[in-house]
């Protein structure tokens, strides 16, 4: 028989990469699944395990592999097309300051935040969640709340599992902000780290002797350094070949976002050493206003980075770091990561079956997902996949390809507007083209958050990279009398550009004919990054 309308039983079939070990697949075999975990993993040919015997599998024709796990994203940014960079920086600091970054990524998204009349915010929490499923991505970064008032920080949840939700005990909540105080103090900053099993945080993000020094100011005066076991070091992109065996001297990790990088940059992280060193890396596509769409996405520019600059990454290797590495990063390898007996059922399922299966993989567009698990539960998938799987949800079409996808959520907050794509994608075109009209209302909603007048209740975007949220992404460490770390605020006292209407950024590349132009365009790529890149999406995978 089939699996039941809301299946506690079920199964499905294909070729199966299970990331356990290198070489680890097994060419023909079914996982069974039970409520929200593997029952078990059995190749063609041997019996189904007791309870199954009449469950029917699910014939996916594909190759299947754990969910893909993303530890470095900023997704409430991700509505936003791709920024082009004008000029080659040395940190970050010197970004954020940009005429074009103003106009292009923290104007829009303090219109969006600031002028939302309780339309917005579903709108995009819905549009970034789709982004991530569509892709196959099963884990990434949670979109951070606030009140109006400020005193309340919450963490929407929705399809998607969120490193910093996690789900105690069996997933620990990972930390990606750090208080005020505490970013700023070494002895609270290190009591931070010591207390957290996985703590994200950008790290020397830049190539120059300032983003070095952000590492540097981590060694207090009597030489000790503020890194423990839970540190994972998001970008890394200053830092030597001494300074990753630190690192590794104290079991920290380390969170690449290659295209990011060269895009604003023009270099990248030192992986190679940082792998000599004896560091985990996992990969994270950072946000869309300067990073690939999505990890799928990714994945292929870690590839053509690591052949463009010899970094010596195999295939295994670069899909390790979206899937066995981050679940290790966030102490989450018991339980995701890799395919086997008892673990959470989080899988992706792409087509095809024949090939290298890691090189299949990163050759694999957002149009060759099949299915998408989560939980044990059908989220995202072709029309027919999700049919079979009994999964229910609203229709879209990723190319000319008829797709469902479900995201109902138990725990999603009663307060949060429950809308469909469709909807949240027509909120979302029209905001961002009328951004004109809605910036007056942002600025004055920001001076009377700053005044401390506002009375209104509801929710509003605690954006990341910007004003008043009392939380800091990285360490503001005193080194040689200066303290590192971006001055948000001074940001944000500047003048404001005048803003202008902005398309929304497509959901994937597949329906996004700008997005690889404007790859193409962005100066600071090493010559044939941009075009190895396309290549992935440019020929059948």
């Amino acid at each position: 028989m089939s699996p039941a309308a809301n299946p506690k039983r079920w199964a499905l079939t294909g070729r199966i990469v299970t990331m356990a070990a290198e070489g680890e697949v097994i060419k023909s075999g079914t996982i069974f699944i039970e409520d929200s975990r593997i029952a078990a993993v059995v190749p063609k040919g041997q019996p189904a395990p007791a309870g199954f015997e009449a469950v029917v599998p699910v014939a996916t024709g594909g190759t299947i592999y754990p969910g893909l796990i993303e530890l470095h994203n900023h997704l409430s940014y991700n509505i936003l097309p791709l920024w082009r960079v004008p000029q080659l920086y040395g940190n970050r600091d010197q970004w954020q300051n940009a005429k074009s970054y103003k106009t292009s990524v923290t104007g829009p998204m303090s219109a969006i935040a600031l002028a939302d009349d309780g339309s917005l915010l579903p709108a995009l929490v819905r549009y970034v969640e789709a982004k991530c499923l569509v892709a196959g991505t099963t884990t990434s970064q949670g979109i951070t709340l606030s009140n109006w008032s400020g005193t309340i920080h919450k963490y929407y949840k929705g399809a998607l599992r969120a490193a910093e939700i996690g789900s105690p005990p069996d997933l620990p909540r990972a930390h990606s902000k750090i208080p005020d105080i505490d970013a700023e103090d070494w002895a609270k900053f290190d009591n931070e780290l010591k207390s957290s099993a996985c703590f994200l945080l950008h790290l020397s993000e830049g190539i120059d002797a300032k983003a070095h020094s952000h590492f540097l100011a981590l060694r207090n005066g009597s030489g000790d350094w503020a890194i423990e076991p839970s540190l994972a070091g998001i970008h890394c992109t200053a830092l030597d070949a001494t300074d990753f065996g630190t690192m590794a001297q104290h079991q920290a990790k380390v969170v690449w976002s290659p295209l990011s990088n060269l895009l604003l940059y023009g270099k990248t992280t030192d992986v190679a050493a940082a792998r000599t060193a004896g560091l985990n890396i996992a990969l994270g596509s950072d946000w869309s206003p300067s990073g690939s769409k999505n990890l799928l996405g990714e994945l292929k520019a870690a590839k053509v980075v690591s052949a463009h600059f010899n970094l010596g990454f195999s295939d295994y290797d670069i899909v390790s770091m979206a899937t066995r590495n981050p679940a290790t990063i966030l102490k989450w390898d018991a339980k995701l990561g890799t395919i086997a007996q008892g673990k959470f059922a989080d899988l992706l399922v792409v087509k095809g079956v024949t090939g290298d299966p890691y090189g299949h993989l990163i050759k694999s567009r957002e149009q060759d997902v099949v299915l998408v698990v989560i939980g044990g539960r059908p989220r995202y998938g072709t029309k027919s996949a999700m049919q079979k799987a009994s999964g229910v949800g609203e229709a879209l079409k990723i190319g000319s390809s008829a797709r469902v996808i479900d995201f109902t959520s138990p725990d999603q907050d009663p307060g949060i507007e429950n809308i469909t794509l469709v909807e949240a994608t027509n909120r979302l075109a029209a905001a961002l083209g009328n951004l004109g009209t809605l910036q007056p209302h942002s600025l004055a909603m920001s001076a009377a958050i700053a005044g401390g007048t506002v009375s209104r209740t509801g929710w509003r975007l605690a954006l990341d990279e910007q004003f008043g949220n009392n939380v800091q992404l990285r360490p503001r460490l005193v080194y040689n009398g200066d303290r590192t770390g971006p001055d948000l605020q001074a940001a944000a006292a500047a003048a404001p550009e005048p803003l202008h209407p902005i398309k929304l950024d497509g959901l994937t590349v597949a329906g996004d004919a700008a997005f690889l132009d404007t790859l193409k365009s962005e100066s600071n790529l090493p010559p044939g990054i941009a075009t190895a890149i396309a290549a992935f999406y440019q020929s059948p995978a």
